[in-house]
């Protein structure tokens, strides 16, 4: 961001952040002249993080937090501290420095939006001189603490933010980066796609550094040269780049790895009351998985109000009726939203989980009468069980009596194919006059279904203490899926592609062996399994006693020699007796 500004500075001028456009719409932001001004910033080498300085500015967020204010110094105990004293008092010595503070955050990328555009008064709908914009780009600061904390108390938060810049005396370069997955491919690293517990070797230097949960490092170096930087990581295939530091400037190195979602494996149908092993491929850095497994039927409900609100959940103001009887497209009731005054979002979620498939559309029937241009009816989906939301229809109002009858719509959700998602209803209001009554005003929804959708109920999740591996034991017969995600650092990745399964009653596979052959260290058997299932799993265990603990045998492989016959091939010897075991399901 700070060695080249024109990515950040289109990421800013282009965000479809609803917080965001916000700020500039109140602020009457010019987003021209703000890309003018970022032009005029000369590229300054990267900071690295400090965890003295990453210290001193979360106790000063919480801090603004605990306090309710908005300010640079400080006040414990009848102590003030300013920036400088809290570096020193957290082990941090310091040439210079530099702060932005930001207690009014909606999220990380608003808070980011606000110290980098600098929002404010000033021509242009911001300040002048923007002075926390100029903090970022302060090519005289070396090294960086970023203080993040959520919470709201009296006129302050949901997330304050802190940011100290500083340089330490004699400073030496460092070699600083992430570690990330890039998921969304856009070749920059965005919230929640780092990876920590990389290994960071630097040649020459006598440090190294272990990735931090959010992916960053930093290394410092003796001075320029050229340095070979090495990744390493549990999974992940060795990756080294060679850097070159001159004019003791730091330099930037990132690690992407390609990721690979976990990929199940294992026998279908599975069998009801007995358990079938299910594989998966691993992720690089992982450090836990979890899988879960839901059961699916179509859905065919038509969701009208007739059963009041017991398939939905309903989040809005008081003084008015969600279920309406006297405005409706069929049956006895409809489902209504308005704004009362004060008037606030009105929310209406659907409650099912469904998988669309590539043909699938939501269709529901409305009727937006007697609203303003900022009262907004929308339809929104989630695929991350309602933590965000996206728009896929919308109509504002017209400022007057707006519709007098139901109109069908339908939308498409074939881009959200084999996603498990929500359903919500919104009415939104976006600010200025509104109309605040509610008999026959409003939005009104009835009849709402979706095409060529499955319904999944009854999820279950479980975690997966080791290996690659687990147990699926259905009780009901019926189509199930299953899919597993992977814990990186500190946090649980998107779920993997999900793999249907059929349970049903099956007779147990019998497994007969032929005669072993063994060669130097290697043991050779073949084998036929009776009521040979597709994509059965097959499992080596071992035992140095009969009645002891037994273990699967990772050098065991198996081959397909011909229909349900199969060929296993194992490594043998040492010292004791060891004990043989196979496992198929």
């Amino acid at each position: 961001m700070r060695s080249s500004s024109t990515w950040n500075t289109s990421r800013l001028a282009n965000t479809t952040d609803p917080d965001v456009l916000s700020a500039y719409a109140y602020f009457s932001v010019d987003l021209t002249l703000m890309q003018n001004e970022f032009a005029t910033n000369p590229p300054v080498p990267p900071l690295a993080f400090n965890s003295k300085a990453i210290d001193a500015a979360r106790w000063h967020s919480g801090d603004m937090l605990t306090n309710m204010y908005q300010a640079h110094n400080q006040t414990n105990d009848g102590v003030v501290r300013d920036p400088g004293q809290r570096l020193n008092y957290k082990g941090y010595t310091w040439n210079t420095y530099g702060e932005n503070i930001y207690a009014y955050a909606e999220n990380v990328f608003h808070g980011h939006a606000g110290l980098n555009v600098d929002w404010g008064p000033g021509v242009g709908g911001m300040q002048n001189p923007p002075g926390h914009r100029n903090n970022i780009h302060n090519g005289n600061f070396r090294e960086a603490g970023i203080g993040v904390v959520d919470g709201v108390n009296g006129s302050v938060g949901p997330q304050l933010v802190t940011q100290d810049f500083a340089t330490q005396p004699g400073a030496t370069p460092f070699i600083t980066g992430v570690a990330y997955y890039d998921f969304n491919t856009n070749s920059f690293y965005d919230l929640g796609e780092g990876v920590g517990g990389v290994t960071v070797d630097v040649s020459v230097s006598s440090y190294h550094a272990v990735t931090a949960n959010s992916g960053g490092y930093a290394v410092p170096v003796p001075g320029n040269g050229t340095y070979t930087v090495t990744f390493t990581a549990p999974g992940l295939a060795t990756h080294q780049q060679q850097v070159t530091v001159s004019t003791l400037k730091n330099v930037k190195v990132d690690y992407v790895p390609a990721y690979s979602p976990p990929l199940i494996s294992g026998p279908n149908p599975a069998g009801i009351n007995q358990s079938n092993t299910y594989t998966f491929t691993p992720v690089g850095a992982a450090t836990g998985y979890q899988w879960e497994q839901t059961q699916i039927v179509p859905f065919t409900t038509v969701e009208g109000a007739e059963t009041g609100l017991a398939n939905v959940t309903a989040v809005t103001s008081l003084g008015y009726s969600v279920i309406d009887g006297s405005i409706k497209f069929a049956g006895n009731n409809s489902f209504h939203l308005a704004h009362p005054s004060p008037p606030t979002d009105q929310f209406l979620t659907l409650n099912y989980t469904l998988r669309p498939g590539a043909g699938s559309q939501l269709t529901f029937y409305s009727q937006l009468s007697w609203a303003n241009s900022t009262q907004v009816a929308r339809a929104q989906v989630s695929t991350d069980n309602g933590s965000t939301w996206q728009d896929v229809w919308s109509q504002a109002g017209t400022g007057g009596s707006g519709e007098s009858v139901f109109t069908q719509r339908a939308v498409s959700l074939g881009s959200f194919a084999g996603q498990q998602i929500k359903i919500r209803f919104m009415y939104d209001f976006t600010g200025g006059q509104f109309f605040p009554q509610t008999d026959g005003v409003g939005f009104y929804i009835d009849n709402i279904s979706v095409t060529g959708a499955d319904q999944l109920s009854n999820p279950f999740v479980a975690d997966i203490p080791t290996g690659t591996s687990f147990v699926f034991y259905p009780t009901n017969t019926g189509d199930y899926s299953l899919r597993v995600r992977a814990q990186v650092s500190n946090r649980y990745l998107d779920w993997g592609p999900i793999l249907r399964v059929t349970a049903s009653v099956i007779t147990p596979a019998t497994v007969q062996f032929s005669t072993p052959a063994v060669s130097g260290n290697q043991a050779q058997i073949d084998f036929d399994v009776t009521n040979y299932r597709t994509n059965m799993v097959f499992q080596l265990l071992q035992a140095s006693d009969v009645a002891g603990a037994w273990t699967t045998n990772s050098s065991a492989s198996f081959t397909n020699v011909t229909g349900s016959t199969f060929r296993l091939t194992t490594s043998i010897g040492g010292a004791g007796r060891m004990f043989y075991r196979l496992q198929a399901n």
